[in-house]
């Protein structure tokens, strides 16, 4: 859930006015028929303007390319409307109407050119279509391959976020374990654990991301309440604007969710307050909580303790009557994993 949370989707759009704007003009109902007829028309002004050299046999010449340009670019349909527009404009705007009908050589240029411009139309259809076509399935491929990275991307994150929170508990079974020569094997077992953590955030690309834990914090709250938090109208966060590394974020995220379900479960009419502010090189979480008649501190200490320890911080919980503090102070770089300490003999 934390990993989900850090992630935002964002669509892209066209990337420039020109692209905006004729996306927005071929959504216009009936655009490519317009454009068409505008492509007639210009060639109908090209016509009339060399009208006094062009017999009738040659004015279907200056319709080539409106036809060619409406198959090019809107389709098959806009250019056999074009197509027909063109030769309705030579056989009305001709030297004289309708002359083409006596004279054998204007009427077989208007044979070639309905063969040849129907033979056109076809031909940049097919091509325009074969395009399109290939134009969608590399959008589709492209698609796919994004959304499968992106998951794989995921997918490492979580388990980057697992192998932390794994340090992390044995960092708290080593605190506990009674026996120092497997208490010193529980510390070097997290020591690693966390090295790989690291090195695998490094491979997947996160490794010097940081984001701002407000707006992570808030969504996380809002998560939280869904499954058994506190109700996040009770959780409010000062908005300072401090971004931390993805390692910290998951860390103060876990103390965090820790917290509220605490509340949840012990003092669900209690308000929770979330602080993190910058102090030189230092970053310092305050949890406060009030408006209870008790207010308990997080139920599980050992990982609050243990996820201090990761970050190389110092923990302080200060309880009064009706409210209760948890500062948390850490170092704004991530620290270097604990030296180890190897046995020189097999416990077993």
């Amino acid at each position: 859930m934390i990993r989900a949370l850090t992630m935002l989707a964002i669509d892209p759009a066209p990337s420039t006015p020109l692209a905006r704007l004729t996306q927005r003009l071929r959504a216009a109902p009936g655009a490519p028929y317009i454009g068409a007829l505008l492509l007639v028309l210009a060639s109908l002004g090209m016509r009339l303007l060399f009208s006094p050299i062009l017999a009738n046999g040659y004015g279907f010449i200056l319709f080539y390319p409106a036809v060619i340009l409406s198959a090019y670019w809107w389709g098959g349909r806009p250019a056999l409307a074009a197509t027909v527009l063109s030769t309705v404009m030579v056989c009305v705007f001709g030297p004289t109407p309708l002359s083409f009908l006596d004279d054998g050589r204007a009427l077989l240029s208007l044979a070639f050119f309905l063969i040849s411009s129907i033979l056109l139309v076809h031909v940049l259809s097919s091509i325009r279509a074969r395009f399109s076509d290939l134009a969608h399935s590399h959008a589709r491929v492209e698609a796919l391959a994004s959304g499968q990275a992106e998951l794989f991307r995921e997918h490492a994150q979580r388990t980057t976020d697992h192998l932390q929170l794994i340090s992390a508990i044995l960092q708290m079974r080593a605190w506990g374990e009674e026996d120092p020569m497997a208490a010193r094997v529980l510390n070097n077992a997290a020591s690693r654990t966390l090295l790989i953590s690291r090195t695998h955030r490094a491979f997947t690309g996160d490794e010097g991301r940081t984001i701002v834990f407000e707006a992570f914090g808030r969504r996380l709250a809002a998560a939280a309440a869904e499954r058994g938090g506190l109700d996040v109208a009770r959780v409010s966060f000062s908005d300072t604007g401090v971004e931390v590394p993805i390692e910290h974020a998951t860390a103060l995220g876990l103390v965090l969710l820790e917290y509220l379900t605490t509340l949840q479960a012990h003092s669900p009419a209690a308000r929770l307050l979330v602080t993190l502010e910058a102090r030189g090189a230092e970053r310092v979480l305050m949890l406060t909580a009030s408006g209870a008649a008790t207010i308990p501190a997080p139920r599980d200490m050992a990982m609050v303790e243990a996820m201090t320890e990761q970050m190389g911080g110092a923990l302080k919980i200060t309880r009064g009557p009706a409210a209760c503090d948890l500062r948390l102070a850490f170092p704004a770089a991530l620290q270097p994993p604990p030296v180890w300490d190897p046995l020189t003999f097999s416990l077993h």
